[in-house]
């Protein structure tokens, strides 16, 4: 009986170490998702390091809650009925507790207020805007010729119209290293407008004018969706993000113009 009662402390102290390893590899698989997703735009990357910021925060918290808990085990753990030396208050303790808890929170509120002025909304005659309109089920693109950033000349009021069907997905289409203003509006219900390369997502909603603004650092395609439930064929709401540097960018719009000139021609 005595040896059972002395195992007891081993195997929950084994436990206990199960327990935490479990726990680290769950941070260690995040922060290697982490590092593969980090946005694709400047704004992502401010939003993955204030990320990075608090996950490492919570892995200190984590291994010295855990490491105190499994030395108090270990050092305290009962060896006869005799009462061990009662401690009852201590201002060095108090403090210690109180005071570390209110640096993390502190830190964590500055370093998201930084980061939240960052990445926050600007509106500058500058911007490439896009018109972003949500449907059941799909997604409407809309460029306006005059407001193609500060990369163009053009001076035309007509507009470049992407449409997607159940078909076809839409590619939304932006230069590299040029502030991009989506302008997100719905016709019907609710939907969500998230790219998971942007790190951001922003609800559309009917009757609203809801506005992000972000800068893409990396050429490619990435994917978008709708991230809210609108009905029986949300699944559908997709469509394709295309970065392009701004020639091509520019080629592509000619192209869209020229076509849709054509097609009103009788």
């Amino acid at each position: 009986m005595r040896l059972a009662g002395k195992r007891r402390p081993v195997i929950r102290t084994f436990a206990l170490v199960l327990i935490a390893l479990l726990g680290l590899l769950t941070v260690n698989v995040a922060f290697a998702q982490s590092g593969q997703s980090g946005g694709i735009t400047q704004e992502a990357h401010d939003i993955h390091r204030l990320y990075l910021f608090v996950l490492g925060l919570a892995l200190a918290v984590f291994l010295l809650v855990e490491s105190g808990l499994v030395y108090a085990i270990i050092k305290f753990r009962r060896k006869n009925d005799e009462l061990p030396a009662q401690t009852h208050g201590s201002n060095v303790i108090e403090m210690i507790w109180t005071g570390i808890p209110m640096v993390i929170v502190a830190s964590i509120f500055i370093f998201t207020f930084i980061t939240l002025q960052r990445i926050e909304h600007k509106s500058t005659p500058e911007n490439l805007t896009v018109e972003v309109t949500g449907f059941q089920f799909q997604w409407q693109f809309t460029y306006n010729l005059n407001d193609l950033g500060k990369g163009s000349d053009l001076a035309d009021k007509r507009q470049v119209t992407v449409i997607g069907t159940q078909a076809e997905e839409p590619t939304l289409v932006i230069p590299i290293d040029e502030p991009v203003e989506f302008k997100l509006v719905s016709n019907d219900v609710i939907h969500s407008f998230y790219v998971r390369d942007f790190l951001y997502k922003l609800d559309v909603v009917p009757g609203r004018d809801n506005r992000f603004t972000i800068t893409a650092r990396e050429l490619g395609d990435f994917t978008g969706q709708c991230a809210e439930l609108c009905g029986l064929n949300h699944a559908l709401m997709r469509f394709k993000v295309h970065v392009v540097q701004r020639a091509e960018f520019d080629k592509w719009v000619a192209e869209k113009a020229a076509g849709a000139k054509t097609a009103r021609q009788p």
